[in-house]
């Protein structure tokens, strides 16, 4: 099913691009409400493409692999966080088609080298915790437990991306 991003209603100060939308996201914490898990929830759909867009570039066969495990993670993180949503205000929340995704912009390409790796992996870890503070600002046990499995996986990306980097050259 096909969805139009005019039928993912954002609030009015929410994030236009894609750098916007991580921005946004690297913020979270205290306060978070089901408007900013919606960009969460678009932001990590981004992941995917951004993973993918990485792995074309990727040094070699074991490193690309690497890469296109984090990105279907992280659109699996995209329709966990649009479960909670679902959870807790009883309103679907169906994750859009890359190209439908209202604050997808295309990413300038990072280069795959060991450097960059570290570095993304150094975010990843960056996002377990990110998770953990999302998961203190609700109480339903079963939103809380998707947020706790996602961030368990952006440490398990982080490990990935480490063992990615020590497959690069430089």
């Amino acid at each position: 099913m096909s969805i139009s991003p005019m039928s993912i209603t954002l609030g009015p100060n929410a994030p236009k691009t894609s750098i916007e939308a991580f921005a946004h996201i690297n913020g979270l914490g205290a306060g978070t409400t089901v408007d900013d898990l919606k960009i969460l929830a678009l932001a990590e759909a981004i992941g995917k493409e951004l993973y993918r867009c990485m792995a074309e570039g990727a040094p070699n066969e074991a490193v690309k692999e690497l890469l296109l495990a984090n990105g279907r993670e992280e659109l699996a993180h995209a329709h966990r966080v649009g479960k909670a949503i679902e959870i807790l205000t009883g309103e679907p929340f169906p994750i859009p088609p890359i190209e439908e995704n209202p604050v997808y912009t295309p990413l300038p390409m990072m280069p795959v080298t060991k450097q960059a790796l570290e570095r993304l992996a150094e975010g990843e870890f960056a996002g377990d915790q990110m998770y953990d503070r999302i998961a203190a600002c609700f109480d339903n046990p079963e939103a809380i437990a998707l947020f706790r499995l996602n961030g368990k996986e952006e440490s398990e990306h982080g490990e990935r991306l480490q063992r990615a980097a020590a497959l690069c050259d430089s």
